[in-house]
């Protein structure tokens, strides 16, 4: 009998999703909602294993114990790679357990970060993460840098004084803006407006992250307990990576943040990265910029947008920034931030 693979349509098909959900509790593994496409491995007309994507990441990744360590998971691993390659990607990555790396490593993958025993994360490119690191590496110049992390969504005053700040204090700053498309100004948006409101700084280098540093959204948790626990090792995985690879590529020794007391989440993230920097990097927390006494902040923007206060948001944002606001692109953007509500 061999095995056999099929689509799972589990946001369809209640009956595949139940076997789906009882595969993964199984193994300990939760449901997660971030799933663009699930396979499942069948033997004998039974779901034995079963794996997911989200994008370009593998994830929810289940076997059933009869047939652990033979061809199964082989076989899954090879299609959902197949899949990725198949949809227009030439990179692949996955977050897993130590003990399940060995399996990706077999299928071509390499690490680039973990977090002691709960969580490596691994790559399989064409131009992967050592090119990334090649070209950030040609972008370096001698003196002190420093380096800020943000999504920018989309970009504000805020965000300008932070950058003013680094800028000021160090001889080159390398500005890294989110390359994840979930966010409601797109990945290309976003990083365009950050260009321009930083184009009066010229030790400024804007970069996109690529695919090495994620948000909460595509970051799994399905093998992880609960969610403090999830934010705290994608906080510390991100550091480890920064710290360890991004970092002295392009000679980043000191790394500026907003402080966000009103967000625990925000709060977590700084301090492991108080941790795992001690040493190396210097953290270095700002107070956040306030307008009429409340913080400036992207979703406070966003916020206005959709209830239709363009004006208003104006006192938020660099004129770079409202100027693509009422431009025709803008305006649909935030015809399509006000339909969704």
């Amino acid at each position: 009998m061999e095995y056999e693979i099929r689509r799972l349509w589990i946001d369809r098909d209640p009956r595949q999703k139940q076997l789906w959900q009882n595969l993964l509790q199984s193994g300990g593994i939760r449901p997660e909602a971030a799933i663009s496409y699930c396979a499942g491995l069948f033997f004998e007309d039974r779901l034995v294993a079963t794996g997911s994507l989200y994008q370009n990441i593998i994830k929810c990744v289940a076997v059933s114990p009869a047939h652990q360590g033979g061809k199964a998971v082989s076989i899954l691993l090879s299609h959902l790679l197949s899949t990725v390659m198949e949809n227009g990607s030439s990179s692949c990555y996955v977050y897993t357990k130590p003990q399940a790396a060995r399996s990706f490593e077999e299928l071509g993958f390499s690490e680039l970060a973990r977090v002691d025993d709960q969580l490596v994360f691994m790559e399989r490119a064409i131009y992967g993460f050592p090119q990334y690191l090649k070209d950030l590496e040609r972008q370096r110049v001698p003196g002190r840098a420093a380096g800020i992390v943000m999504n920018a969504n989309p970009f504000t005053l805020g965000h300008r004084y932070l950058a003013e700040r680094a800028a000021r204090e160090n001889e080159t700053l390398h500005l890294f803006v989110l390359s994840e498309e979930l966010s409601a100004f797109p990945a290309a948006t976003r990083l365009e407006l950050v260009r321009r409101g930083v184009q009066h700084l010229p030790n400024v280098r804007v970069h996109p992250t690529g695919d090495y540093m994620v948000s909460a959204k595509t970051f799994p948790s399905y093998f992880l307990k609960e969610d403090v626990q999830v934010a705290k090792v994608q906080a510390t995985l991100d550091a480890i990576l920064f710290r360890d690879h991004i970092a002295p590529a392009a000679g980043i020794t000191r790394r500026y943040v907003g402080e966000e007391p009103l967000s625990p989440v925000t709060q977590l993230y700084n301090e492991s990265m108080k941790e795992v920097f001690h040493g190396a990097i210097d953290l270095v927390i700002l107070p956040r910029v306030e307008q009429g006494g409340n913080v400036i902040s992207a979703s406070r923007v966003r916020d206005l947008l959709r209830r239709g206060k363009t004006e208003e948001a104006k006192e938020l944002v660099p004129e770079s920034t409202y100027a693509y606001l009422i431009s025709p692109e803008g305006k649909a953007l935030i015809q399509k931030l006000q339909q969704e509500g």
